[in-house]
């Protein structure tokens, strides 16, 4: 081979190469993947790279993703598991107070107006047999009649999120109407 052609095609090599592993840290199932458990010397990109910082970065990303598609549970799942592995990071702290921000704004509006007061729609072993967990249990004994939506909401022990999440699944589930 003449070594114009040959000097091209070690060129094109190493662009090919240097494009795969782009691929690599673009394709976050491919990236994740690796976990810490694949070796850098087949992923050149890796080099140097703290692989958990890598998968940080990639699970902020997919969550960037979700939110953009509104799928704010899921980017707040992604942003947990991220969460643990860099507590200190600062773009978690960012997107988890956005992505938090928006569903419980979304979680309210489903729920209608806070001044609404609900009430139990079934009977107690109706409830049992729905197995709906302790918190919802804790939630479902302070309708009294008199209690409305926005002081459920401010219940204390649980964050105003995991209220109204629990709240919408209630009615969900025809547990619960409003008066």
């Amino acid at each position: 081979m003449p070594r114009k052609e040959q000097d091209m095609s070690e060129a094109k090599k190493e662009k090919d190469k240097e494009e795969g592993c782009e691929a690599v840290l673009m394709a976050p199932s491919l990236a994740v993947g690796l976990g810490g458990y694949g070796t850098t010397d087949r992923f050149p990109a890796f080099e140097g790279v703290d692989l958990e910082m890598q998968e940080v970065n990639v699970l902020l990303e997919r969550a960037s993703r979700l939110l953009e598609l509104d799928n704010y549970s899921g980017a707040i799942e992604l942003i947990s598991r991220a969460e643990e592995l860099a507590p200190e990071h600062p773009r978690v702290a960012r997107l988890k107070l956005r992505s938090e921000t928006t569903l419980l704004a979304v979680m309210e509006s489903r729920l209608g107006d806070l001044e609404a007061i609900p009430f139990i729609k079934l009977r107690d072993e109706e409830i049992l047999w729905l197995n709906l967990g302790r918190k919802a249990d804790f939630v479902l004994e302070r309708m009294d009649g008199q209690t409305n939506l926005g002081q459920l909401l401010s219940l204390p022990g649980m964050s105003r999120l995991e209220l109204a999440r629990i709240l919408n699944q209630l009615l969900d589930n025809n547990v619960i109407d409003m008066c």
